[in-house]
């Protein structure tokens, strides 16, 4: 649909129908790049399928811990002059509920089991890095595409109560990294149309 006479457009609406987040180890020395996701690829799981595995995706995320994004940071830097201000560096962030209890989400919350399968947990998130491509559907078709690299910074596990799921709710953070963009930005963003 274009837009009718008054500028509406129900095709810009972000009306959601699905997401999906696949994470990766961090390996130095790869890079993750703005062609991989571009708007003319297909599919960007074929094109960063030397990033990511088959075992990468987070699996299912609960209906009300679908993934949401937050930027935290310091006041802006005021200047004598009005109307001057610097931004200060933000943290952005994409909280998300994962659902299954894989051993992916393991591995990014308490860590890899000894040779017996057992693990031995010091904390329920790690000190690692991860590739992150988490992609959004909307009802129009469009794709929004993300690409970067993560850390998990919080992980706030769901009550176990008989009857209900019990999921992880994440905190990823978004980094700096030199292996995104050369270090210049957070994660990159495509929209593919329908």
């Amino acid at each position: 649909m274009t837009a009718d006479n008054q500028g509406n457009d129900l095709d810009s609406v972000k009306n959601v129908l699905t997401s999906k987040i696949i994470v990766a180890p961090y390996v130095a020395g790869k890079t993750l790049t703005a062609s991989q996701i571009a708007p003319s690829v297909a599919d960007p799981i074929t094109e960063l399928g030397d990033v990511f595995g088959s075992s990468s995706t987070v699996g299912l995320i609960t209906s009300d811990g679908a993934p949401q994004d937050s930027r935290d940071g310091d006041d802006a830097t005021e200047f004598h002059q009005p109307g001057y201000t610097l931004n200060a560096d933000p943290t952005l962030t994409l909280a998300f509920t994962a659902a299954e209890d894989n051993d992916l989400t393991r591995l990014m919350t308490i860590g890899r089991p000894d040779e017996t399968g057992v693990y031995h947990v010091k904390d329920i998130i790690q000190d690692t890095k991860w590739f992150a491509y988490q992609e959004t559907i909307y009802k129009s078709g469009r794709k929004r595409r993300r690409l970067g690299v993560i850390q998990i910074t919080g992980n706030e596990p769901a009550q176990d109560t008989r009857g209900e799921v019990s999921g992880l709710s994440l905190t990823a953070t978004w980094q700096l990294d030199p292996a995104v963009d050369g270090g210049n930005s957070r994660y990159l963003q495509s929209y593919a149309a329908a």
